[in-house]
């Protein structure tokens, strides 16, 4: 697998970047600040955003033959079955 990591897709510098700090924002509120509830909150955000743009994503990349599921797994640096499992959980989100 630490094979496949270096070849996986990279979000642009500037999306990795804003994750990060949500990443960092909701540990400081949990450990720091005492803050369960908010960070709750804000998963729950966060599950309407994978919610909405997750299905969409999977769905274009398994409508058309341009990639394969090995070049998929690839990209996403984890097994053909995890990629697999990965999409459809993603167009569930969606049902």
């Amino acid at each position: 697998m630490d094979d496949m990591a270096g070849l996986a897709v990279k979000p642009p510098e500037d999306l990795a970047g804003l994750l990060t700090q949500v990443r960092e924002r909701l540990d400081r509120l949990l450990l720091d600040e005492d803050q369960p509830v908010t960070v709750l909150k804000a998963a729950d955000k966060l599950e309407e955003i994978v919610a909405r743009v997750g299905p969409t994503a999977a769905r274009l990349l398994t409508r058309g033959e341009e990639e394969t599921m090995p070049e998929i797994a690839e990209a996403l640096a984890m097994t053909e079955k995890a990629a697999r499992a990965r999409l459809t959980h993603y167009e569930h989100l969606d049902s």
